[in-house]
């Protein structure tokens, strides 16, 4: 993985020290300091992987080396944010001094409270601090006691907070060596903050490539998330969705065991500019909806989708979404006219860069004049070249999508037997919102619902038993094609059974056959030996009748041995290698096509041809694709018939919007806005199902620091929250874990 650490926004920063004076505060030098620790970090890292990262090593090499300007701060800032006691000699001194006169001063105080207890004219034991000056807590009766000056009133009136005359000088040694240590802290500030200046645009530079590699890793940690993938972005092709996954499911469901997303498959060719899915309520249509609005935005900045292979999308400049009821009593809104108001303003905007998803067209209104109008605007999308993607219950505009060019009808099915949705599209049929069924299935009266079928009317009843009827048709059509695919999974693995059986016979037929060779070699040389050894003997016998004789019958009897072997070997070789298959006839070599279905030599396996070029085809045969002459090739079959089979994602609740950041600087807000800042952002990651933020609210006088702590302890969906690592921010950041 890239070496990227956390580092804050310096934006604040380079506005502070911009114009000429400008002096940024020790916390914001801070920030700016591991920024560039960070950027330093990162380019060290790419620079030695620049050859495996090319890309990020290009954005990398933007930055500039800002080295010397990171020691300087870090020699002046510490890892609480503040002043280091030893930035410059003056100021350790007089850090040292102000220590010194601190204790003396409590040694004082401490002995005029003790003084005031033994009288009875305090009970507390502790001093306290009023205006920025050490007091001591007396008892209001007995102020005019205690030699001194009245700082303040306790809110009941009881007590009164006196500086005793006594660390008067003691007090006023503290302030004058904490106002000279101000003044050189701010003088150490200054002489930074110059120094940056002189350097803001190299700043500049490194921050925005150190964003821009932050970016890309927060985009890469994503799609790791969603185990997304990459694919392809047409410039106004097909929508072609495999296998997606709705996002903000998947990472809802992501660490929750036995809870999926169901898939959804997804095809409009380039010809085919809207889609109209009608279905049962609760069917996963909307869900369907957001799918592909989500996934278009997502592809238009760049990101990784959760689908499968061969995926694609193309890059919509724009994307209007008309989804749920804006309804408003103050600004005398409906929700008819809420819908309105939206098709106003996706008709002056709408082009071929457009995707327009329309959840429940024609509602808020008759259903006959708000069928009219959404069959009007989805005409309108058509003719400017659009895409639209529009769910809907109104008979009319299944029939429209039926019946218009360029238009197609999708359906959520539903299982009719258990009287569930399925969550998975069908396109090219149109869908019953089985209102009758879901009815009768959540309790509804029996009479009722027979009431209701009557008032329906024989006509549209018989549509929608055509519907059912088509849906359960549609049902088993599914479960043949799935027992068709399980059959095809089994046959393939007994054809690679029987490949891997006959590689191995041919395997073994081959050292058969060098085994026979061996043997026969071996008896061949056997029999030059005898003979070359009888000739021998009968030449040294002087070939006498009696020797001859001899040598002869030896002759016959190896010959006879040899015979006898060599019958063996045969029989062994025969008994151990396999008779010949009969295979299938093929046609001779005909006139391929692109499209059509072929086998190679020396195989049965069937595949299709993707691509001719000269004396050769490129073809497919399942995920893998391959060159091969055509003489190899044998057709066997036409274009095969293409068949669509859709999946939908499952419905859910209310969806979050995945809007929410990381962190929150609440530094220079008032404690009121600052709450509400707090409350609303620790809302938002809760929706996004983020698991751990940071709020940066600065140490100063600790208020926003106590609002914060106080807020999260009562919020029961914050597990645990306390101080951010020293080197990451210390006490100036909280760090909340939520769940």
């Amino acid at each position: 993985p890239m070496a990227l650490t956390a580092f804050p926004d310096t934006k604040h920063v380079v506005s502070r020290i911009a114009p000429e004076g400008g002096v940024a505060s020790s916390e914001e030098l801070y920030d700016l300091m591991r920024m560039l620790a960070s950027a330093e970090t990162a380019r060290r890292f790419l620079s030695r992987n620049g050859d495996e990262l090319p890309g990020l090593w290009g954005i990398a090499r933007r930055m500039v080396d800002l080295s010397g300007l990171r020691d300087e701060l870090g020699r002046a800032i510490g890892d609480d944010g503040e002043v280091r006691d030893d930035a410059t000699p003056e100021l350790s001194r007089l850090r040292r001094a102000i220590r010194q006169a601190q204790a003396r001063l409590r040694e004082r105080l401490a002995q005029s409270l003790k003084e005031a207890q033994s009288e009875g004219w305090s009970t507390d034991e502790q001093p306290t601090v009023r205006g920025g000056r050490l007091v001591i807590p007396v008892r209001a009766e007995a102020k005019r006691k205690v030699e001194g000056f009245v700082h303040d009133t306790s809110a009941t009136g009881q007590t009164v907070y006196i500086e005793p005359t006594a660390v008067l000088g003691l007090n006023n040694e503290v302030r004058e060596l904490e106002g000279e240590a101000a003044r050189e802290i701010h003088r150490i500030l200054t002489r930074l903050s110059d120094h940056a200046r002189t350097r803001l645009e190299d700043i500049k530079a490194t921050s925005g490539a150190l964003v821009r590699l932050d970016v890309l890793h927060a985009k890469a940690r994503l799609g790791r998330r969603m185990q997304a993938r990459s694919f392809e972005l047409t410039d106004g092709g097909a929508i072609r969705i495999r296998k997606a996954r709705h996002p903000l499911l998947v990472l809802r469901f992501a660490n929750e065991e036995g809870r999926t997303v169901v898939p959804l498959d997804l095809e409009l060719t380039d010809d085919e500019r809207a889609l109209v899915i009608t279905g049962p309520n609760a069917g996963g249509k909307s869900v369907a909806l957001k799918t592909v609005g989500l996934m278009s935005v997502m592809a238009a900045c760049g990101l990784l989708l959760p689908v499968g292979d061969e995926s694609a999308l193309p890059f919509f400049k724009r994307v209007v979404v008309d989804i749920g009821d804006e309804q408003t009593v103050d600004e005398d809104l409906s929700t008819f006219t809420s819908h309105v108001k939206t098709l106003k303003h996706l008709m002056r905007v709408a082009d071929e860069r457009t995707l327009a998803l329309l959840d429940e067209a024609g509602t808020g209104t008759d259903p006959a004049e708000g069928g009219a109008l959404a069959q009007a605007v989805i005409e309108r999308l058509v003719e400017r070249g659009a895409r639209a993607i529009v769910t809907t219950h109104i008979g009319a505009l299944k029939v429209f999508a039926h019946a218009a060019d360029r238009v197609v009808n999708g359906a959520m099915l539903f299982d009719d037997q258990v009287l569930s949705p399925t969550y998975r599209l069908a396109t090219g049929v149109p869908g019953s919102s089985f209102a009758f069924e879901i009815a009768s299935r959540e309790g509804l009266d029996a009479d009722l619902v027979a009431r209701a079928r009557e008032l329906v009317g024989e006509q549209a009843a018989s549509v929608e038993d055509l519907l059912v009827e088509l849906a359960e048709r549609t049902r088993k059509l599914e479960a043949e094609q799935a027992e068709v695919a399980r059959i095809k999974q089994e046959a393939e693995s007994e054809r690679k059974q029987y490949a891997e059986r006959r590689s191995k016979i041919r395997e073994e037929r081959e050292n058969l056959r060098k085994q026979a060779l061996a043997e026969a070699d071996r008896i061949v040389k056997d029999a030059n030996s005898a003979v070359e050894r009888t000739i021998r003997e009968i030449k040294e016998a002087g070939a006498e009748k009696e020797a001859t004789r001899e040598a002869r019958k030896k002759l016959e009897e190896v010959s006879d041995t040899i015979t006898q072997r060599a019958q063996k070997v045969e029989r062994k070789r025969k008994a151990r290698t396999p008779a010949p298959q009969p295979t299938a006839a093929t046609s001779p070599l005909l006139d391929i096509q692109i499209g059509d279905r072929v086998t190679i030599a020396g195989g049965n396996a069937v595949a299709d041809v993707l691509e001719l070029r000269g004396k050769e085809a490129l073809v497919s045969s399942g995920s893998l694709k391959m060159r091969v002459p055509m003489a190899d090739l044998r057709r066997v079959g036409g274009r095969r018939e293409q068949k669509v089979q859709v999946k939908t994602s499952e419905a859910g609740g209310k969806l979050n919007a995945l809007t929410a950041a990381m962190s929150l600087d609440l530094r220079g807000q008032r404690v009121d806005d600052a709450q509400a800042m707090t409350f609303r952002f620790v809302d938002e990651a809760i929706m996004a199902g983020l698991n751990r933020v940071e709020i940066l609210h600065g140490k100063g006088t600790g208020a926003l620091r106590i609002m914060v702590r106080e807020l999260l302890a009562r919020r029961p969906d914050v597990k645990d929250f306390g101080d951010a690592p020293v080197d990451q921010g210390g006490a100036g950041i909280t760090v909340a874990e939520l769940g």
